[in-house]
C-alpha cells in the first residue's frame, strides 16, 4: 500500500460525493473514468480495492445521512442543557452550541439586555450545565439565489434547530469532560490575551495560536478574504510544523532523548489540536503529524502523501459532511498540490525568490476552483500578495507570537514591548492592503460557478501539475497550461455570449431591489438597493459587524450573479428602504451612472448619494417624465416624476419597460394620488407584470389603477413579518378579484424571470412546499427520543 493511499483517498471522496450529490450520476461517471485510469496505471488488486472502498463509503455516507434526523418540535419550552462550544459574545449577542438532555444539539442565541449581565455571561464556559427558557425554531432557508444556506450548514453539523433564549439561569460546572476542560482553558487564554495586549497584536496572537478570530476587526478579515489571504489567518500545517520543530529542538537541548521527545509530541499534538479550536485545517495537520511520529516509533517511514491521504480517510469516516467544509477543502487541496510539486519546489537550483513564486502560483492555481465555487471571484493580486504575506505571517508574525506567549509567563514587560512592536508591523501590513484596494481589477468576478465547470478546472489544474512535475506527458505541459487559461477566458467572457436575460426581485426584507440583466451583457440595471434602518446602540451593544442589506445580501448576490459593472443604478426616491445600501454598492461594484428622479428638493439621502457619486467620479443623471432609452430589443420609458410632485412617495421614478416578451411597470412607492395622475396621463397604459407600489400598502394599487394597467402578474417586494402589516389584505383581495397572479418576496423569497428572446419563465427561491410550510402554525409537542 505504500504510495497507494492517495488512490484509496480519492475513492473515498467519490463515494461521499456520489452519495450526497443531487445528480449522483455525474460523480459516478467521473469515478468510472478514474477507475479506467487506475486500471491502466495500477494493478488489478488495487483497482478492486478502490471499487470496494467506493462502495463501502457510499453505503456508509447514506447511513450517516439517514441517522442525521431530529425529534425536536418547534415551540416555546424550558430546557436544561450543556454548553458544547466556546460561548461567543458579539456585542449584545451571545451564541453557542447547546446539548439537550436527549443528546440533540441546538444552536443557541441570546440577546443580552444589559451591560451588567454581559459581564456575568463572560464567565460561561464549555461544559457548564444551565437552565434555559426560550423558543425552539427551525433554521431559516436561504431567501435569495446563491445565498449562504445556514440551514444546510447547521444540518452538516447535526444541528436541526435554533434556540432563541429569553433567560439563562442556574449555571453550574458539573463533571466536566477532558475536551470541555481543554476548550475552557482555550477560552481563558484567548480572553486573557485579548485583555492584556493591544487590539492588533491580540487579534493576530489569538488567530495564529488558538484559531480564534473574534478579536480581529471585520475590515481586516474582509481585506484578507478579498485578496485570497484568509488561509494565512487559520492554523495549518506550517503552524504545527513550526511548533513541533521548536518543541523538538528545545527537548533535545535540555537532554530529553529522541524517543521520549517523539512520545511527548504524540501526546501534545492532539492536545494542541483541541486547544487550537479543532478546525478542519488544525485537525488535518495534527493527525498527519501523529501518523508520521507514530510511524517513527515503529521505525516505519511514511511519505507525506500517504500520511495526508490517511488523514483524509480518517476525517471523512469520522464525519463525511466535513468534505463540504470550505476550510477542509482549502487545507487538503493546498497540501496535496504542494506535495505533488515537492520535487520542483525542493530542486537545488531554486532560490528563495523562485521558490516563493512557485509556492504562490501553485497555491493560487489550486485554490481557484474552490474560490470560484464558493465566492464567484478571484483576485489577480493574490499571487504577488501571497509571496509577501506568507513569509511575513509564517516567518515573522507567528514566531513573534510564540515568543510573546512564552515571555508573558516569565518576562511580562518584554512581552508588552514585543507586542507593541508586533502591533506596529501588523498596522503597516494592514495599511498596505488598504492601499491595494484602490488598485484596478481588485476582483475578477466570474459569478456562480457550476459543479461541472469546477470539475473541468480541477482536471485542467491536475494535468498542469502532473505534466509540470514530469509525471505525465511532459512535452504537452504548455498545451495543458494553455487549456487552463482558455477555460478561464471562456468562463470570464461567457456573459458576452449568453443569450439569456433576467429580471430578479431580490429579497432585501422590507424594501425594494430589482436587478435587470439584458442578454449578451448589453446592460445591467439595478432599481433601488433596499436598506437597513439605523438603530442607535450603546458601545457595549455594538457587534463586530452589524447586519446591513448592502454588504450581507446585495453585494454577495451581485457577485454570484457575475455583475462586474452596473450600467444604471436607478434610485426611485429617497426612502431608506430603497436607497440605504447605495453607498455599499458604489464602493463595492463599478457603477457607470446613477439615475435620480427630477424633484423640487432632494432628500438628505439623495444628496449624500450625489456627493458620493462625485467623489467616485460617477455621473448622476436626473430623469423625468418622457425620458427613454433603448438597448437591443429592450425599451425603457420613464413615466414619472414630472418634477412638481410634493409627496415623497409620489416623487418615485416610475419605469415602463419591454423585456423578454413582456411589459413591466416598476412603480417604486407610488401611492393612490400618483396613480390617479397616471391614469389621466396614460389612459391606454398596459403592463403584463406590475411591481406593486409601496410594498402592498393600502394607499396604493387602487382598483381603478389595476383596471387601467390590467397586469397578469403582480409582484410585491415586502419584508417577512414586517411591522407595517404589508401587504394589506384589501390590496391582496383587489388583486385576487381581478385574477392577477400574486408573487411575494416575504413568502417566496427572491423572484426571477429568466428569458431568451421573447419567452421566459418565472421561478422563486423558496419552493411551494417551503412556502406552505411557513404558513402552518408551529407544532406544540416536545418529543424525546
Amino acid at each position: 500500500m505504500r504510495g497507494q493511499w492517495i488512490c484509496v483517498a480519492i475513492s473515498v471522496i467519490f463515494g461521499i460525493a456520489t452519495a450526497y450529490s443531487s445528480f449522483f450520476i455525474v460523480p459516478f461517471l467521473i469515478f468510472g473514468c478514474y477507475c479506467v485510469v487506475c486500471f491502466l496505471r495500477t494493478s488489478l488488486p488495487m483497482l478492486s480495492l478502490i471499487i470496494l472502498v467506493f462502495g463501502l463509503t457510499y453505503v456508509y455516507a447514506i447511513y450517516v445521512d439517514a441517522q442525521n434526523d431530529s425529534m425536536l418540535s418547534f415551540r416555546e419550552t424550558d430546557v436544561i442543557g450543556t454548553i458544547q462550544s466556546t460561548p461567543i459574545i458579539n456585542g449584545n449577542r451571545l451564541s453557542f452550541q447547546l446539548q439537550l438532555n436527549n443528546d440533540e444539539t441546538v444552536q443557541l442565541f441570546y440577546k443580552i439586555p444589559s451591560r451588567e449581565l454581559k459581564e456575568k455571561l463572560k464567565q460561561l464556559n464549555s461544559g457548564m450545565v444551565c437552565t434555559f427558557t426560550g423558543t425552539l425554531k427551525e433554521p431559516p432557508s436561504p431567501r435569495n439565489f446563491y445565498a449562504f444556506d445556514y440551514k444546510d450548514y447547521l444540518y452538516k453539523q447535526y444541528i436541526h434547530a435554533l434556540f432563541e433564549a429569553e433567560s439563562i439561569s442556574n449555571c453550574m460546572q458539573e463533571d466536566i469532560s477532558f475536551v470541555h476542560w481543554l476548550f475552557s482553558m482555550r477560552q481563558a487564554a484567548v480572553s486573557y490575551i485579548g485583555e492584556t495586549f493591544s487590539e492588533q497584536s491580540a487579534a493576530f496572537m489569538n488567530a495564529l495560536l488558538f484559531g480564534d478570530r473574534q478579536y480581529m476587526t471585520f475590515e481586516v478579515e474582509e481585506q484578507y478574504q478579498q485578496f485570497g489571504l484568509v488561509h494565512l489567518l487559520a492554523i495549518s500545517g506550517s503552524h504545527i510544523v513550526l511548533l513541533t520543530a521548536i518543541c523538538y529542538f528545545v527537548s533535545l537541548r535540555i537532554g530529553v532523548t529522541r524517543e521520549s521527545t517523539t512520545m511527548l509530541l504524540l501526546v501534545c499534538i492532539p492536545l494542541y489540536m483541541f486547544f487550537a479550536g479543532a478546525s478542519p485545517s488544525v485537525v488535518r495537520a495534527s493527525i498527519a503529524a501523529v501518523i508520521v511520529f507514530g510511524a517513527l516509533t515503529r521505525a516505519v517511514r511514511v511519505s507525506g502523501m500517504d500520511a495526508l491521504s490517511m488523514t483524509l480517510i480518517i476525517m471523512l469516516f469520522y464525519d463525511p459532511y466535513v468534505l463540504f467544509n470550505i476550510g477542509f477543502q482549502f487545507s487538503f487541496v493546498g497540501s496535496f498540490s504542494l506535495l505533488l510539486s515537492s520535487s520542483r519546489l525542493l530542486a537545488n537550483e531554486n532560490g528563495i525568490v523562485k521558490n516563493s513564486i512557485y509556492l504562490s502560483v501553485i497555491s493560487q492555481l489550486t485554490s481557484t476552483p474552490i474560490l470560484l465555487y464558493h465566492f464567484g471571484y478571484v483576485s489577480p493580486y493574490s499571487i504577488l500578495l501571497n509571496m509577501i504575506y506568507v513569509p511575513f505571517l509564517s516567518l515573522l508574525v507567528l514566531p513573534v507570537c510564540i515568543v510573546i506567549l512564552v515571555c508573558l509567563i516569565c518576562l511580562p514587560i518584554v512581552s508588552q514591548w514585543l507586542a507593541n512592536l508586533l502591533s506596529l508591523c501588523i498596522h503597516v501590513s494592514n495599511v498596505m492592503l488598504q492601499m491595494c484596494e484602490a488598485l484596478p481589477f481588485v476582483r475578477l468576478t466570474f459569478g456562480q460557478t457550476q459543479p461541472f465547470l469546477v470539475a473541468l478546472y480541477c482536471i485542467s489544474i491536475v494535468t498542469v501539475l502532473l505534466s509540470w512535475e514530469g509525471l505525465i506527458w511532459r512535452k504537452y505541459r504548455l498545451l495543458f497550461l494553455s487549456s487552463f487559461f482558455f477555460l478561464s477566458t471562456c468562463h470570464y467572457a461567457f456573459p458576452y455570449v449568453n443569450a439569456n436575460g433576467s429580471v430578479t426581485y431580490i429579497d432585501v426584507g422590507q424594501g425594494d431591489a430589482i436587478l435587470i440583466r439584458l442578454p449578451y451583457n448589453q446592460g445591467t440595471y439595478l432599481i433601488d438597493t433596499g436598506g437597513t434602518l439605523p438603530v442607535k446602540k450603546e458601545e457595549w451593544q455594538q457587534k463586530k459587524h452589524e447586519f446591513s442589506v448592502g454588504h450581507d445580501i446585495l453585494v454577495p448576490f451581485l457577485q454570484k450573479e457575475g455583475v462586474r459593472m452596473i450600467d444604471k443604478l436607478i434610485v426611485t426616491h429617497g426612502d431608506m428602504d430603497h436607497t440605504g445600501a447605495v453607498q455599499e454598492i458604489i464602493q463595492s461594484i463599478a457603477v457607470k451612472e446613477v439615475v435620480l428622479g427630477k424633484k423640487i428638493k432632494f432628500s438628505l439621502l439623495e444628496q449624500q448619494i450625489q456627493q458620493l457619486a462625485a467623489r467616485k467620479n460617477v455621473p448622476v443623471r436626473i430623469v423625468e417624465k418622457g425620458d427613454s432609452w433603448k438597448v437591443g430589443e429592450a425599451v425603457f420609458s420613464v413615466l414619472s416624476p414630472e418634477g412638481e410632485e410634493k409627496e415623497d412617495n409620489n416623487q418615485s421614478i416610475v419605469l415602463w419597460t419591454k423585456i423578454g416578451g413582456l411589459t413591466w411597470l416598476f412603480t417604486g412607492d407610488l401611492e393612490e394620488v400618483g396613480e390617479k395622475r397616471f391614469i389621466q396621463w396614460y389612459p391606454e397604459l398596459r403592463a403584463d407584470v406590475l411591481k406593486v407600489g409601496h410594498h402592498g400598502s393600502k394607499t396604493s394599487s387602487s382598483g381603478q389603477f389595476l383596471d387601467t394597467v390590467q397586469p397578469t402578474k403582480a409582484i410585491i417586494s415586502v419584508g417577512e413579518k414586517n411591522r407595517y402589516g404589508h401587504p394589506y389584505i384589501e390590496v391582496l383581495e383587489r388583486l385576487t378579484e381581478r385574477g392577477i397572479e400574486v408573487w411575494r418576496t416575504d413568502e417566496q423569497g427572491a423572484i426571477s424571470y429568466v428569458f431568451r428572446g421573447e419567452t421566459g419563465t418565472f421561478h422563486s427561491k423558496l419552493t411551494y412546499d417551503e412556502t406552505q410550510k411557513k404558513r402552518r402554525l408551529p407544532r406544540a409537542v416536545f418529543k424525546n427520543r
